[in-house]
């Protein structure tokens, strides 16, 4: 099991220096947490509402250290971004990349390691007034052991942003999953979802699609973002295919389904999947 740590640990590396679309990064222990300002959308998505913009948290991790996905799995502790301090913001929509897989032999985690990104699209209230993001960020960091971390940054968000941070938080926003159906016709994809034979409880083959060359990670959680096994891969991708098989301790499978993320090859794509037919399968 891994212990949690409440006392703070002193910090080891440096930070990049304070852009100026940014807040101050608020160091406490081996991570440290900032907001970035990274421009208006109207000119870039037709769908944008009106005022909508792009903001980021980033997360600066110490070597060796790491922080978990919205769903962390067998272990860990899923980050909390509450802008309810904020002022003028209808509504800040946080969008997770696909993390990493870390299994230390206990179990499988969900987790991200160095500086990791979240864009936030966020809606003002009103469209002509400023917009001041206040944030309030309880996520856990864990070397040896782990350690609970609260973090506060708030950031005013300019008509302009013209700031050195803009275009990376573009680029992690682009790197974002994906929405796809299941069964999609991509190179990128979850083909299928069948159950399969086990003992003792409920397990599922999943066959997915991914650009040759390039070893597929799958990410599951319930479709209401509860803990869901992590899927196995069964045997080395070939001519751009291959099957992953998630074992369950129950006979039944989850009643809200299952939301998938696949990432290969630098691309990132979710797939939410009903399993109401397939838990009726004999």
């Amino acid at each position: 099991m891994i212990r949690f740590l409440a006392a703070a640990l002193v910090a080891l590396s440096p930070l990049p220096a304070v852009a100026e679309n940014a807040s101050p990064w608020a160091r406490e222990g081996a991570a440290a947490l900032r907001l970035i300002d990274a421009g208006p959308l109207e000119a870039e998505r037709a769908d944008a509402a009106p005022g909508e913009r792009l903001a980021a948290i980033s997360i600066a991790l110490d070597p060796g250290w790491k922080t978990y996905w919205r769903q962390p799995g067998a272990s860990g502790v899923p980050p909390r971004f509450d802008f309810s301090g904020s002022k003028n913001v209808a509504e800040a929509r946080v969008a997770f990349p696909a993390p990493e897989r870390a299994d230390d032999g206990d179990g499988v985690t969900n987790v991200y390691h160095g500086e990791v990104t979240f864009p936030v699209t966020v809606r003002p209230k009103d469209p002509a007034a400023p917009v001041e993001l206040r944030l309030v960020a309880d996520y856990g960091v864990c070397e040896m052991v782990c350690v609970p971390v609260r973090a506060e940054a708030e950031l005013e968000l300019t008509a302009a942003t013209t700031g050195a941070e803009t275009e990376p938080v573009r680029a992690a926003q682009a790197a974002t999953p994906k929405p796809l159906a299941l069964g999609a016709p991509e190179p990128l994809a979850v083909a299928s979802v069948a159950r399969a034979s086990a003992s003792g409880g409920a397990a599922l083959e999943i066959a997915v699609a991914s650009p040759e060359g390039a070893r597929p990670e799958l990410f599951a959680e319930t479709g209401d973002g509860d803990f869901a096994p992590a899927p196995e891969l069964l045997a080395a991708p070939k001519s751009g295919r291959a099957t992953f098989r998630m074992a369950f301790d129950e006979p039944e499978l989850p009643k809200s389904g299952l939301r998938l993320t696949l990432s290969a090859g630098g691309r990132a794509i979710e797939t939410p999947v009903a399993l109401d037919d397939i838990a009726r399968t004999p």
